[in-house]
């Protein structure tokens, strides 16, 4: 099985230049692009820390994991620790950014592990009101990262940080038209997060609901209700979203073949991954391999 984390993909540590012992840093595009060249960012690239990006002004482009999204005024992308990015932007793209380390928020418990997981949306096109409030406390955050601590401005940040970060789950809750009876309980969380760190060793062994019940020690049915009011969606489907990720990870960015690629996966016939990929990502493996190597070229 191929270790996706050593691939020869570069990986960027953590390495702020304005207050390098905090956890977090806040700073506009434009600022980190006079450190970094645009030819450096658009090559593939990994982060071992979280990276928040609001799009104020111009456009481009930001691919993650060999998706592409689109970034115009209002984009909001959410790039987790070890998903490969790219990215594009054009001359006059700004943006305001935020990052932090994988071990600086607050302790959240069950949610605040899924809003890292890699499987959560990564990009969203905000409202004009959700532009202007999560803007607001992404200016207080600047404020006080700029402002001289007294001793407690790390406090300040970690609470200021937790705020940002329920105001993506909040627009996450609502994109999805969530009631409140479907919100988060502690014994859904906290199964479902158990089950994606199963799925995470288990995806190229087995798709099955029933294997994955049976390892948690719960029913089915548990499992699922779990993932329904985690994700909105099955067990099934995350299991398949996590599959499918793999694949264009393992196609985008190393030379195996497909059938290869299939039997990494648990895939018995390269048909029947062929089939899976394109009922998962609407394209065939080749044509995906394709489109994703010719992307730095465009």
């Amino acid at each position: 099985m191929v270790d996706f984390a050593s691939l020869p993909i570069p990986l960027v540590p953590y390495t702020p230049v304005c207050r390098p012992g905090l956890g977090i840093t806040v700073e506009r595009l434009s600022k980190l692009l006079d450190y970094i060249s645009v030819d450096v960012i658009a090559a593939p690239h990994r982060l071992d820390f979280h990276q928040i990006l609001l799009i104020t002004d111009g456009e481009g482009a930001l691919s993650i994991d060999s998706t592409c999204y689109p970034c115009r005024r209002g984009t909001l992308l959410w790039v987790r620790p070890d998903q490969v990015i790219q990215s594009f932007p054009r001359p006059g793209m700004e943006a305001d950014v935020l990052m932090f380390t994988e071990a600086f928020p607050l302790r959240m418990g069950a949610h605040m592990a899924m809003l890292n997981d890699v499987l959560r949306p990564s990009h969203w096109q905000l409202s004009d009101s959700e532009f202007g409030a999560f803007q607001r406390v992404l200016n207080l955050l600047e404020e006080e990262f700029r402002r001289t601590d007294r001793g407690l401005g790390e406090d300040l940040l970690k609470h200021l940080l937790t705020v940002a970060l329920l105001h993506i789950d909040q627009m996450c809750r609502a994109r999805h038209a969530r009631t409140e009876a479907d919100f988060l309980t502690s014994d859904n969380g906290e199964l479902f997060l158990r089950f994606r760190r199963e799925l995470d060793r288990s995806y190229h062994v087995t798709r099955l609901v029933e294997d994955y019940a049976a390892a948690l020690s719960c029913s089915t049915r548990a499992l699922s209700r779990a993932c329904r009011a985690v994700t909105g969606t099955s067990a099934k489907d995350v299991i398949d979203a996590r599959v499918a990720l793999e694949a264009r990870r393992l196609l985008a960015h190393t030379d195996l073949t497909v059938s290869a690629v299939a039997r990494q996966l648990g895939f018995s016939e390269v048909t029947n991954f062929g089939k899976f990929f394109a009922r998962r990502v609407n394209t065939t493996p080749g044509a995906f391999r394709n489109e994703a190597r010719a992307k730095p070229a465009r």
